[in-house]
């Protein structure tokens, strides 16, 4: 008798674990969040950047005001938007 409780008791535990673990949704997006997170830095590994973030990161290279507005000028004026073809 005593082992049929312990089986009983072990069934009823799986059971709620069970249920516990497929309707906590927080348990299954945790899991989703890493295999998500690892497959959006592969693809920013490999990302071209846009025409908007080689601009951005030529401006952010200006050394004092007067480059920076010179910069602004060249980039205005197309510079990373004309094509080479």
């Amino acid at each position: 008798m005593h082992w049929e409780q312990v089986c009983v008791a072990g069934l009823a535990l799986v059971k709620e674990i069970r249920t516990s673990y497929f309707s906590n949704n927080t348990v299954i997006r945790t899991k989703d969040k890493t295999m998500f997170d690892t497959v959006r830095k592969f693809a920013r590994t490999f990302r071209v950047p846009s025409t908007q973030d080689r601009e951005m990161a030529y401006l952010n290279e200006s050394r004092d005001r007067i480059d920076l507005e010179y910069r602004m000028r060249q980039v205005d004026r197309g510079l990373f938007r004309k094509s080479g073809f």
